[in-house]
């Protein structure tokens, strides 16, 4: 029998980001954006399991912190910032 282990680096980037004060929902929306480098709340709610009423909230925390760009469009749509600035 296998074990599937590709979530658990997902997992453990969410407790990490948990531990910097994000919430989980917002964590949770930021590593989804971050793997795939952007998109619609109906994008980031599939791959994050963050309901996507509550993918608008996460992203303006995430927005708040500098973490992510909001592109006002039809739909909207979220961008992770690059990876050397999140690190500063």
């Amino acid at each position: 029998m296998s074990h599937d282990t590709s979530d658990e680096p997902r997992t453990l980037a969410t407790k990490q980001l948990n531990a910097f004060g994000l919430s989980t929902y917002a964590a949770r929306t930021f590593v989804a954006l971050v793997g795939f480098g952007g998109g619609t709340a109906q994008n980031v709610s599939d791959a994050s399991e963050v309901p996507r009423t509550r993918v608008y909230d996460a992203a303006d925390e995430l927005h708040d912190r500098g973490l992510i760009d909001v592109q006002h469009s039809s739909p909207k749509r979220f961008v992770a910032i690059s990876a050397e600035t999140t690190g500063r």
